[in-house]
């Protein structure tokens, strides 16, 4: 419905490129942002960014009013580093279509990341507010408060949207982590349980690995916790804290141990 919005507010008011209508031909400035944004799009899938910022950008230039074209656009400037300038292109394709909740999911998750905790709420409140049935849209919000050091209201968001998408990865270690730091390691376990269960044989990655071990030592479960920690380094990108935190257990095991030879009694 918003594409139609815009392209009778285009076609009515005279300015810009003429886009796809209900009936009749695709637009010639329509039909080449088309082509340009399927070429970037492959050239971005082999990850050669530079053409495909390239393509994109001649894509926007050709119909700058398709929302499409600067979605796609926005992902590859993202991509490169160029984070500012793909910001911007997320906040003309909202402005072009106000009411499109991915969109606002997308820009919040951009803000989210550069530290932009007010900006990334306002979109991910706006994302909820569009479509409330949308895991992706609560994922996001909770992820704001929790980013804000708000895991209650956090876990809250993340309950809703594992009803709607129960197997969401992402939704579910972050479920696990509100958990940890609500201090409810053994709820943390259950959920990490629920995630492993969508991992094959030794393909567990080694975030969710750290936090089930985290999780373990809360429960004074150290050898378990020891097994997940050389787990999670053994995957090869595990945070420097995995092997920190296995050095303090096997010196601690070490130091309660008996001392080898010593008096008997």
């Amino acid at each position: 419905m918003a594409f139609w919005i815009v392209a009778i507010a285009i076609a009515t008011s005279g300015s810009g490129c003429r886009l796809v209508q209900r009936r009749g031909p695709v637009a010639p400035e329509v039909a080449e942002a088309r082509r340009l944004s399927n070429e970037g799009l492959s050239a971005a899938d082999r990850s050669d960014l530079v053409r495909a910022e390239s393509l994109l950008e001649r894509a926007v230039k050709s119909c700058p009013v398709d929302v499409d074209a600067r979605r796609h656009y926005a992902e590859v400037l993202w991509r490169r580093g160029e984070r500012m300038e793909a910001v911007a292109q997320v906040n003309e394709a909202l402005r072009l279509s106000p009411a499109d909740a991915r969109l606002c999911v997308e820009g919040g998750e951009m803000y989210l990341e550069m530290g932009l905790f007010g900006d990334a709420d306002r979109l991910a409140r706006e994302a909820v507010r569009l479509a409330p049935r949308s895991a992706a849209a609560w994922h996001l919000r909770g992820r704001v408060s929790l980013a804000r050091g708000q895991a209650e209201p956090a876990l809250a968001d993340f309950h809703r949207a594992l009803a709607i998408d129960g197997a969401d990865r992402g939704v579910l270690i972050d479920t696990a982590e509100a958990y940890r730091r609500l201090d409810r390691p053994q709820r943390a376990l259950a959920t990490l349980a629920i995630l492993r269960e969508t991992y094959g044989p030794d393909e567990t990655p080694a975030d969710v690995l750290m936090l089930e071990a985290l999780a373990q030592e809360a429960l004074d479960r150290p050898a378990e916790a020891a097994e997940s920690y050389r787990a999670a380094i053994a995957r090869g990108n595990a945070p420097a804290e995995a092997a920190e935190r296995l050095a303090a257990l096997e010196q601690a095991t070490l130091a309660a141990a008996p001392a080898a030879g010593g008096p008997r009694r």
